[in-house]
């Protein structure tokens, strides 16, 4: 799974979960933004097979 590929999946799903933890919708977009900014770099970074676990789950 590519970077794009995680972020259009997952994205519904980590915006729902940042939500909860702040309790301020747009707080939880500037969080979520940050995480997939700080991956992104890690995984570009990195090797590729750290990325492809970093993005699968595990």
């Amino acid at each position: 799974m590519s970077f794009d590929e995680f972020v259009e999946t997952r994205l519904p799903a980590l915006l729902r979960y940042a939500t909860v933890l702040t309790g301020d919708p747009h707080l939880a977009e500037d969080v979520v933004q940050e995480m997939l900014v700080r991956a992104h770099r890690r995984c570009a970074g990195s090797a590729r097979s750290t990325c492809r676990n970093a993005t699968s789950g595990r």
